[in-house]
């Protein structure tokens, strides 16, 4: 490569790096959604020493750790709430800015600085939902970055204690998202298959070592858990967590709602690649009026290349400009471009793989392609949304499948390897764009930074600019919550907005903070079962239950809050039913 090239790479980079940092401080500052409130009131119910499995029927509960350590030390110096969600923001912007820094010195060796550099900017602007906090998505994707790290450090040092270690990472992320324990026999299959010419001893060893290290965080875990609880407690809570009735579905329900999800992400992808099949077309034709054209795989592998990057080109064009062509959208949208990517290098892989059986290819294919299948695949069985809002979760495939196409085009033409850094760099824009421009609010809908926003001043969202419709709603539910709690009082929240549930000035009661609850059976048992949680004080969100006279009528929960509690002199305000005990 010329000085004039590098230097034109090392300037793109640089530039979508100052871009990218610009993008994260407006993700600290602005929007907010239940999902993030959500990810900050489950892990302080640690600090107001609920404990797992016990008093937490939370199907996320075991992701808590993270947050709550930082949260503690949030509460030591404040000594209150107000601005947590800021603060968290914060960490998690720090800790996932170091992951793109270990992305980088992953790569460095392997693809030279300026390609290391895009690819870390890639990884430092994909986020899994749109949100920077630490919850257990972006656990997850910090959880196998680090694995494929280290199994990348054992095969370049040939050390074994390396698996020791993945096996401590991988124990890790399945606490952060127990989905990813289907990435235990991904992993001890790749150790098996990584090394081809390695002693069956030595691979036998490594999985030892691997289950070792799982078996360690296991052992922590179940101590830390059976502190607070016996066995039989413990082994009776589990089926309560997963009464929880928005995860709780039929194989029928669930297969039927896949086939619904991937009709769609189908129906997407053919509207979104007809620019690229015309462009895929016209480039056929040409090269064959010029007779450049070549016939044989090489030929195969050129039109796939053409139409794939004619793909990314196009899709991050319309994230680009969608505003300007007057589409109103959101950073959810177009996210099938990961998914299409990401599968097309996936299966180029596995054919670059029957065909030359090179190291290269090998470690590319079982280490980043292959555990990232397994892991999308996990996260598609284990959580509630489709395929087309789960591809955020594939950064690191994405990453790998760049890697693929770079050896597709060294064996074609080198000159294509600038073609795929200018292409790759308009797809990072796209993803700033994305990161810095869009805002996620609620139900994924459309929303940018241009509309008008208020900063709120007060409680655990404070500094935190939002619509000027959430800014009157969450400053109004504070207002209320604060005046009719006092510190002995223990706190019912009904509704969607977890966070508010840090706004009482006592404790809060709930078998789950979860964003999208289902006020079930579950809620019964709880409070039943554990009479010193039942409530002082109840809060309804009108925009949760909406039919209120339904809900006491037919509801179990309703039933039971009726039966207990005074509901003929319940309060009002204009977000918010209060009720109190007879």
């Amino acid at each position: 490569m010329s000085d004039t090239q590098k230097r034109w790479y090392n300037f793109i980079w640089i530039s979508l790096l100052a871009l990218s940092i610009v993008a994260a401080v407006v993700k600290i500052f602005v929007g907010f959604d239940i999902d993030e409130g959500y990810a900050v009131s489950m892990p302080y119910r640690l600090l107001q020493n609920d404990a797992l499995f016990l008093d937490m029927w939370e199907v996320h509960q075991t992701s808590v750790f993270l947050p709550a350590v930082f949260l503690s030390v949030f509460d030591k110096i404040t000594g209150a709430t107000d601005g947590a969600v800021l603060f968290l923001r914060v960490v998690a912007t720090l800790i996932h800015a170091g992951m793109s820094g270990f992305v980088f010195a992953a790569l460095k060796k392997k693809t030279g600085g300026a390609w290391a550099a895009l690819l870390a900017v890639l990884y430092l602007n994909l986020l899994p939902k749109w949100l920077v906090s630490l919850d257990f998505s972006l656990q997850q994707v910090w959880g196998i970055t680090l694995i494929l790290i280290l199994l990348g450090k054992e095969a370049e040092t040939g050390k074994k204690v390396w698996s020791f270690w993945i096996g401590i990472v991988l124990a890790m992320t399945v606490l952060a998202y127990p989905g990813m324990v289907l990435a235990y026999p991904a992993l001890m299959l790749s150790v098996c298959v990584l090394h081809p010419k390695e002693e069956v001893k030595r691979r036998f060893n490594k999985c030892v070592l691997l289950t070792s290290g799982c078996a360690v965080m296991a052992v922590i875990f179940l101590v830390y858990v059976l502190s607070a609880m016996s066995l039989s407690e413990f082994i009776e809570s589990i089926p309560m967590v997963f009464m929880d009735g928005t995860h709780q579905f039929t194989m029928q329900t669930k297969l039927m709602a896949y086939g619904a999800q991937w009709m769609n992400v189908t129906k997407q992808l053919l509207i979104l690649s007809a620019p690229s099949i015309i462009i895929t077309i016209v480039f056929y034709m040409l090269s064959k009026r010029k007779r450049i054209w070549k016939s044989g795989k090489c030929g195969a592998e050129m039109l796939i290349m053409v139409y794939l990057l004619s793909f990314v080109t196009v899709t991050s064009l319309l994230v680009l400009f969608a505003n300007v062509a007057g589409i109103q959208m959101g950073p959810f949208h177009f996210q099938v471009r990961y998914l299409l990517f990401f599968l097309l290098t996936f299966v180029w892989s596995i054919c670059l793989l029957r065909r030359e059986k090179d190291g290269e290819i090998r470690f590319l294919f079982w280490g980043p392609m292959f555990q990232m299948m397994v892991a999308f695949v996990a996260i598609l069985i284990f959580s509630n949304v489709g395929p087309d809002s789960s591809s955020s979760y594939l950064s690191v495939g994405l990453i790998a499948g760049v890697l693929v196409l770079q050896k597709v085009a060294r064996e074609m033409d080198k000159r294509w390897n600038h073609v795929i850094y200018g292409i790759i760099s308009l797809f990072v824009l796209s993803l700033v764009f994305c990161k810095g421009y869009y805002v996620r609010i609620t139900e994924y809908g459309p929303s940018n930074i241009l509309e008008p926003r208020k900063q709120i001043e007060k409680g655990a969202v404070a500094g935190i600019y939002v619509s000027e419709e959430d800014y009157e709603r969450i400053t109004s539910d504070y207002d209320t919550i604060r005046a009719i709690t006092a510190e002995e009082e223990k706190l019912l929240y009904l509704g969607t907005e977890g966070i508010s549930n840090l706004y009482a000035k006592g404790s809060f009661v709930s078998p789950s903070t979860i964003s999208t609850p289902a006020f079930n059976e579950q809620w019964v048992n709880y409070f039943e079962k554990y009479p010193h949680h039942q409530p002082d004080v109840i809060v309804l969100a009108k925009n949760t239950i909406d039919n209120r006279e339904k809900f006491f009528a037919e509801n179990p929960l309703g039933i039971w809050i009726s039966q207990r509690y005074d509901i003929e002199s319940m309060e009002e305000t204009k977000s918010l039913c209060v009720i109190e005990k007879e």
